[in-house]
């Protein structure tokens, strides 16, 4: 999952409050390992698919620092952040923009404690009432030794600050569990 927010340069003809708008871009990440065996958590790497979308990702950034939202903005503006994540930090080491990405472990994906490296099938076999509580409220519902949806929000909240204070574009790559693609405008 990536993620890019860009801080549109005023013009000349424009007010500052128009120009300023935001622009979002929101992609899934490449396959990891364990998408592909449908595991939850865990620190696996990127398939060969998922490297070639890294690949991809590259492509479509510097198609953007040449010609598209990207050309208005020096190179050495650009932010990345990413988790640390090995997908996540593998994903990054395949965009070259010249941009050293901040891993943050804060930007982790949820932590689904006992049932870490699990596939559903497995949680509900081991855990049915796991399964059973998870359907109920995914918000508030704490994986046994994990974390909770609501613990992330309250996690990554300080990056969110530091997103925000950022004046050129920036980079997020992480993963459709820590933001859902619907909380994204």
């Amino acid at each position: 999952f990536f993620f890019l927010m860009i801080r549109r340069p005023p013009r000349s003809t424009q007010s500052r409050s128009s120009a300023a708008s935001d622009v979002y871009k929101r992609q899934r990440h490449g396959q990891s390992e364990y998408n592909k065996e449908n595991r939850v958590g865990g620190d696996s790497d990127l398939t060969e698919s998922g490297v070639k979308y890294a690949e991809m990702l590259n492509l479509f950034f510097q198609q953007e620092v040449r010609s598209g939202e990207l050309k208005h903005f020096d190179k050495s503006s650009i932010r990345m952040f990413t988790s640390t994540l090995v997908r996540a930090v593998h994903t990054t080491s395949k965009i070259k923009l010249g941009v050293k990405p901040m891993s943050l472990k804060i930007l982790d994906e949820i932590n689904t404690g006992l049932c870490d490296g699990l596939t559903y099938d497995e949680i509900r076999e081991k855990y049915p009432l796991v399964d059973k509580e998870r359907k109920e409220d995914k918000l508030r519902y704490r994986y046994p030794r994990g974390e909770s949806y609501l613990d992330i929000i309250h996690r990554i909240e300080p990056v969110i600050f530091e997103i925000e204070r950022c004046r050129g574009p920036v980079i997020v790559v992480l993963f459709s569990l820590l933001l859902p693609p619907d909380c994204l405008p």
